[in-house]
């Protein structure tokens, strides 16, 4: 069995939306420098790598975090202490509550 059949086997597409506890215990969301989960842009390191940045989006009323930088829709940034994969920018997003 090739490599890549078995990370196709590891990684099982979600099909709803995650939860913010699902997200926290995965990814591990630091505070920001005023305490908060939510950082500001002027909050962020320049140095940061994206894959530790989350985007908090608004989405017709419902707040979701996404993975990396995000523009359209933002609402602050999330940095956690484990990094996104290339295999997360392809799942739902979770819910921010």
């Amino acid at each position: 069995m090739s490599r890549a059949t078995n990370r196709q086997r590891a990684f099982r597409q979600r099909k709803r939306i995650g939860s913010w506890s699902t997200f926290e215990r995965r990814f591990q969301p630091i505070d920001g420098p005023d305490g908060a989960v939510y950082w500001r842009r002027e909050q962020l390191p320049k140095d940061l790598d994206a894959h530790f940045v989350w985007t908090i989006l608004d989405c017709d009323g419902s707040l979701y975090v996404s993975p990396g930088y995000r523009f359209v829709n933002r609402f602050d940034y999330v940095v956690c202490s484990k990094p996104w994969t290339d295999e997360d920018e392809c799942q739902p997003d979770y819910r921010y509550d």
